[in-house]
């Protein structure tokens, strides 16, 4: 099954190069976290990089169907759409062994700025949590 990542790659594939300029200015335009010199010379996988790092998978695809749409490229709008809600719709698979994976995440942010943190449900911590403001 493809990853969030593929299918806004499989979407950029599909623009021509004045076309993929003209979505990396509706990212800079609408967006503050994507600049103008971050955007300059990136390419297609750089701008999908670019686009899931600031914004996280999910709304990554919901800016690129938007932007897209903007373009009126709504086939390609269309198309990202269904293959994305076939990738939810897809089984998870669980892994079970007799030690639960260790994660580590280490998030910082500068005052007025916000993150996007995962929602942690069900979970079971051992060790220390802390959350700082």
């Amino acid at each position: 099954m493809a990853s969030v990542e593929d299918l806004l790659l499989k979407s950029l594939r599909n623009l021509v190069e004045d076309e993929l300029k003209e979505f990396q200015w509706y990212l800079e335009k609408d967006h503050e976290c994507i600049s103008k010199s971050e955007m300059e010379n990136a390419n297609r996988l750089k701008t999908v990089d670019k686009v899931v790092a600031c914004f996280g998978p999910e709304e990554a695809v919901t800016i690129t169907v938007v932007i897209l749409r903007k373009m009126n490229h709504n086939h390609l709008a269309d198309q990202l759409e269904k293959n994305h809600k076939q990738v939810d719709k897809a089984p998870v698979q669980k892994r079970s062994s007799a030690q639960p994976e260790s994660h580590v995440v280490n998030i910082r942010a500068e005052n007025g700025t916000s993150v996007n943190a995962p929602v942690m449900i069900g979970n079971n911590f051992s060790g220390s949590v802390t959350f700082n403001k």
